[in-house]
């Protein structure tokens, strides 16, 4: 099984028990133009898978096929073909003049699926014959990507150009120093009271803040609608009495004993 051949390994595989020698011949001549010139190939017969079970791996350099069906070969013993081979050999297939018309595309597809590249198909005298490549790389080998690196491109910024005076914004208005409002005549200290003819609004806010009547509307109770006295009912929203009892005008106002009873 491990002829040498001019410095080339090839392995023949037939399908048949009986094979003639002019189709082992015409094979042989298409193996010599992939440049092995003295050729003693290793020849087997109805060959399957276990027929290559003591074929050394990547050892082979050529292996031709000699087909007489579809079925041949199997796709175990293509995948113990691409065993067999070295990185980068050539497998071929030689198929008979009945098979022409459905064999192309069946083996191609056959030795595809087997990991066999850059299938070709041609015509030699009464045969067909297609071939294919190894890949050159074997199982488990590895080999580092180099990574593209793309710079940026670079932006030059002429500084005296691109920068404005901020001064150069504003206006004579805007450098003018804003006016305080005066304080008038209002009382500024620690009692803050308006002043008679206050204009601030202190004395309006004053006004809003005083809640209820003072002592001198309880003491003296006036009203100038005449209806503070009746009770809430007939009282206005604004009445400065309003959650008082009914009282008479000029009286002081005073709740009674059990005011704060609950009235249940």
């Amino acid at each position: 099984m491990d002829g040498q051949i001019g410095g080339g390994n090839v392995l023949v595989l037939a399908e048949d028990v009986m094979v003639p020698v002019s189709v082992v011949s015409s094979a042989i001549r298409i193996v010599r133009k992939e440049g092995i010139e003295k050729l003693d190939p290793n020849i087997i017969t109805q060959a399957s898978s276990r027929s290559l079970t003591s074929v050394k791996s990547a050892s082979m350099d050529i292996v031709a096929l000699i087909c007489r069906s579809l079925e041949f070969p199997s796709d175990k013993l293509c995948g113990d073909i691409s065993r067999v081979l070295k990185p980068g050999g050539t497998v071929l297939l030689s198929l008979s003049s009945q098979l022409i018309s459905k064999a192309n595309s069946t083996h191609e597809r056959t030795l595809l699926l087997a990991g066999f590249s850059d299938a070709q198909s041609f015509e030699a005298g009464q045969s067909f014959v297609i071939t294919a490549k190894k890949p050159s790389w074997k199982v488990g080998s590895s080999f580092s990507i180099k990574k593209v690196t793309k710079s940026l491109p670079k932006v030059q910024i002429d500084d005296d150009s691109d920068l404005i005076d901020e001064d150069s914004l504003l206006s004579e208005e805007d450098l003018k120093k804003p006016q305080l409002p005066s304080v008038g005549d209002c009382e500024v200290g620690k009692t803050k009271k308006a002043c008679k003819n206050c204009t601030c609004g202190r004395a309006e806010a004053e006004t809003k803040v005083q809640l209820g009547p003072t002592a001198e509307q309880l003491n003296n109770p006036q009203s100038a609608c005449g209806s503070c006295g009746l009770g809430d009912a007939f009282r206005c929203s604004t009445c400065p009495y309003k959650g008082l009892p009914p009282f008479k005008l000029g009286e002081k106002v005073t709740l009674s004993g059990n005011f704060l009873d609950a009235d249940i």
